[in-house]
């Protein structure tokens, strides 16, 4: 059975199985469409060497390995600290039925495996952040990745429409060294879409007429970086890394 047969029967089933055959319900999952969204970025980056915070039922592992190797190889790096305890060794599961090996699961918690992997001298080209979703420890994440992600690699943030995630990623793509680079649009609602358009878009015309640090002091970061302009009211946003990290050790930009 290939990886992508495999998703297409859990997608269909909507429920995954562990070793002893007991059914569980599918969740926790990204779905098709950012499955595709994936396997659109593999196929144009061809990457060598991924890594992804967070398993569970192994379904973004399902959509990376399976390209991985429609591409004739590649490592990917797994770090979920709660695999076999909480999801039941699924994931790995998933990933040996659909005959992967090329992978390692680190079960340990991001915070302490990264700094790790950085002091090996590991370096990544595809990074999938799917882990705990605060501001802080996906900050973390993406501090220890930056550091080991290649010129030209790509990072993509899931869960992208969570206010921690949308505030992080205004202040990440203040960054000289990364552009955005695509995205999953989420569906919004008429309201929010009115908001944006009545209130939001008019006050960050506003704002462009005032000087940096004082319209930062007025105004929100979500006014003055709209997130239309960014496409953060998406599920999953993508980045590149598309010169070396040589901020200095002053370096700040209001997000």
């Amino acid at each position: 059975m290939t990886a992508k047969d495999l998703l297409n029967e859990i997608f269909s089933k909507q429920l995954v199985y562990d070793e002893a055959g007991n059914e569980y319900k599918l969740d926790s999952n990204i779905d098709q469409k950012e499955g595709a969204f994936l396997t659109q970025l593999i196929q144009q980056y061809q990457p060598k060497n991924s890594i992804e915070i967070g398993c569970a039922y192994g379904i973004s592992s399902l959509f990376i390995c399976g390209n991985l190797e429609i591409l004739g190889g590649g490592k990917h790096t797994i770090i979920d600290a709660w695999q076999s305890n909480y999801f039941k060794n699924i994931g790995v599961l998933n990933l040996q039925k659909a005959g992967i090996s090329n992978f390692e699961l680190i079960e340990n918690l991001s915070e302490l495996a990264l700094p790790k992997l950085l002091a090996e001298g590991r370096k990544f080209d595809f990074c999938f952040i799917d882990g705990n979703h605060t501001f802080d420890h996906t900050l973390i994440d993406f501090f220890y990745l930056n550091r080991m992600m290649e010129v030209g690699g790509v990072i993509i943030f899931d869960d992208a429409g969570m206010p921690a995630i949308k505030k992080l990623l205004r202040y990440i793509l203040n960054y000289p060294a990364y552009q955005l680079i695509g995205n999953v649009n989420m569906n919004t609602t008429t309201k929010n879409k009115m908001v944006d358009w009545l209130i939001k878009t008019p006050l960050g015309w506003i704002s462009k007429l005032l000087p940096g640090k004082l319209k930062h002091e007025i105004f929100s970061g979500k006014v003055i970086i709209s997130d239309r302009k960014l496409r953060l009211n998406s599920s999953m946003v993508a980045i590149q890394k598309i010169n070396h990290d040589e901020r200095n050790w002053h370096w700040f930009k209001d997000f």
